[in-house]
C-alpha cells in the first residue's frame, strides 16, 4: 500500500563513517618532511663487538692457555670508574670537580698494557644512569696510545696515510660493552 505524501521522509541521514581524507593528507605531508630530515641527520655507529664465546674445544683450550690474555673490566657509574684486572689490584677513580678522570684512567690502562703488551680486549660495564658521552670518553681513553705514552710509535707520513696505520699505537682496540 502506498504511503501518504506527508509520512515520507525527505531528509537524508547524516553519514556516520569516519572521514579519513584529512588524516591521509596530513600523513602524506609529514612523510615528505621525515624523509627529508632522515637524509640530513648523521648516523654514527660505534665499533664495539660482543664478547667472544668459544664454540669448539680448541678455542676453549686456546682461551685458557693464551699468554696475551688479560681480563680488564671498567665499571662506570655516577661516582667514577673502577678498573678490575687479573694482573693488578682493583683501582677506583672518583669524579672530581672537573668531571670524570679520563687522563688518570688512561695512564692506569697504559700501566696495565705494559704488563701484557699483546692484550687487546677490554670490557666496559656501564650502570643504567651512565651518559653516552661518558661511554665515549672511556672508549677514547682505552683505545689509543697518546704521544707521551711509553710504547708510542711516531709514524712516517707514508704509513700514516695508509689503512695499515690503524694497527699502530693501539692500547685496547677491542672494546666490548657488557651488562647492557
Amino acid at each position: 500500500m502506498a504511503k501518504k505524501p506527508s509520512s515520507r521522509t525527505h531528509r537524508s541521514r547524516p553519514d556516520d563513517s569516519l572521514n579519513l581524507t584529512p588524516l591521509i593528507d596530513m600523513i602524506t605531508c609529514l612523510m615528505f618532511f621525515l624523509l627529508m630530515f632522515a637524509s640530513i641527520l648523521p648516523v654514527v655507529m660505534i665499533d664495539a663487538p660482543l664478547p667472544k664465546v668459544a664454540s669448539t674445544a680448541e678455542e676453549v683450550k686456546q682461551a685458557k692457555n693464551d699468554e696475551a690474555k688479560m681480563e680488564v673490566t671498567v665499571t662506570i657509574n655516577s661516582k667514577g670508574f673502577t678498573v678490575k684486572s687479573d694482573v693488578a689490584p682493583e683501582k677506583s677513580f672518583s669524579v672530581g670537580p672537573t668531571g670524570y678522570p679520563y687522563t688518570d684512567l688512561h695512564k692506569y690502562l697504559v700501566g696495565l698494557k705494559s704488563k701484557r703488551p699483546n692484550a687487546k680486549e677490554i670490557t666496559l660495564m656501564p650502570s643504567d644512569d651512565t651518559v653516552y658521552e661518558t661511554m665515549i670518553g672511556v672508549m677514547d681513553a682505552s683505545r689509543e696510545l697518546f704521544k707521551d705514552d711509553p710504547g708510542y710509535q711516531a709514524l712516517s707520513p707514508e704509513i700514516a696515510r695508509k689503512p695499515e696505520s690503524q694497527q699502530f699505537n693501539r692500547l685496547f682496540p677491542e672494546v666490548s660493552i657488557g651488562g647492557v
